[in-house]
């Protein structure tokens, strides 16, 4: 009865990401909040929030933070085009006597140095401006039973454009469950949900954005693992979307990953737009693409490297991403871990009884 229970719970959750619905690009602000913070996370196509065991989770999914059995801290720096440099910050710290875990982390994106200038000054003010956004949060997760845990974050959000600022506030909620049943874990989040922001008396509202998915270890004999993630996206401002990733680990130093997203099953060409104004000429990540081929856009690779010691763990992962508009992107993560971690008990296991210890007797004193 639970196992139908759970499938009736999964068909309500995913008929809705199922329908494809209109595309809303440029209704909603504060766009820096969408760029992936994990190269991890980035070479499975951002398909982690049914995985979420590390520090990228505080993005991802905060609800699988209690996974972490160490402290954990990761940094990300990712250069775009145009003098644009986004860097991610985050660290988790486990509390174990409350099966819990807390959380911060700090998003900045900025611009190089622009100089300033007017239609009466062409060549230059001789001022300069810059653009930035930043975004701090703190984030709490809490296991509830042995196989459901939930977290969630809020965050504090400035954009900044010259002399001019936009302040406001959201929330990330995530849900993690790990089902005991060959390895599949479903998870749910919604980010970035908030009151609108308001910038010169413009206001618009964040980039929220639901996500529903989970993962499954397709191998698992020592010392490989194959990891299969799922997971579908329902923003406020674009196409559902589907993201596929798998990962590849050995001995737990080595990793390869391999992903791609999908939000439409073919790019049509302008010309066959005006002809039939349904066939979409403007679709990010096609299966296929105009011309027939299939499409490389959303297709991302990444390699990670674990360096691990007793008390300290160094990874460093890479991602390579393609989109045929913005070209090739390229995003380095390091991480670190210290500390001894603990041996996490698998879900349903029950916990192993205390070891009895015999105390010898003492002779009797004779008399």
């Amino acid at each position: 009865m639970r196992k139908e229970r759970l499938i009736l719970l999964v068909l309500v959750l995913t008929i809705p990401a199922l329908c494809w619905g209109q595309a809303k690009v440029g209704t909603t602000g504060v766009q820096f909040l969408k760029v992936g913070v994990s190269a991890r996370a980035m070479g499975m196509a951002e398909a982690f929030i049914g995985v979420a065991d590390d520090a990228s989770a505080l993005y991802y999914n905060p609800g699988g933070l209690v996974q972490l059995r160490r402290p954990d801290f990761m940094l990300t720096h990712i250069v775009y085009p145009a003098g644009i440099q986004f860097e991610y910050l985050g660290g988790v710290w486990p509390i174990r006597s409350l099966s819990a875990a807390v959380g911060v982390q700090a998003t900045f994106l900025h611009t190089d140095k622009m100089d300033e200038t007017t239609p009466l000054m062409p060549y230059g003010t001789g001022r300069t401006f810059m653009a930035s956004d930043l975004a701090l949060g703190v984030t709490y997760a809490q296991r509830l039973t042995n196989k459901f845990s939930v977290g969630a974050t809020v965050k504090f959000i400035q954009e900044n454009l010259a002399d001019q600022k936009a302040t406001g506030m959201a929330f990330d909620v995530g849900t993690f469950y790990n089902t005991a049943w060959k390895s599949v874990v479903i998870a749910m989040s919604i980010s970035n949900f908030g009151p609108d922001m308001n910038f010169v008396s413009s206001p618009f509202p964040m980039p929220i954005n639901f996500k529903f998915g989970g993962s499954m270890r397709l191998l698992n004999q020592d010392p490989h693992v194959l990891t299969l993630a799922i997971e579908g996206w329902h923003p406020n401002d674009n196409l559902e979307q589907a993201c596929i990733g798998l990962e590849y680990g050995i001995a737990q130093m080595g990793f390869l990953r391999v992903g791609k997203k999908i939000n439409g099953f073919k790019r049509y060409s302008w010309d066959e737009y005006l002809q039939d104004n349904n066939k979409d000429p403007f679709v990010e990540y096609p299966i296929i693409n105009e011309d027939g081929s299939p499409s490389m856009d959303g297709l991302s690779l990444g390699a990670g490297l674990n360096i691990a010691l007793p008390t300290l763990s160094l990874k460093v992962d890479y991602a390579f991403t393609k989109i045929d508009k913005l070209g090739n992107n390229h995003f380095f993560t390091l991480s670190l871990a210290y500390g001894q971690p603990s041996v996490a008990r698998k879900p349903g296991t029950p916990k192993a009884p205390k070891p009895i210890s015999f105390v010898p007797s003492e002779p009797p004193v004779k008399s």
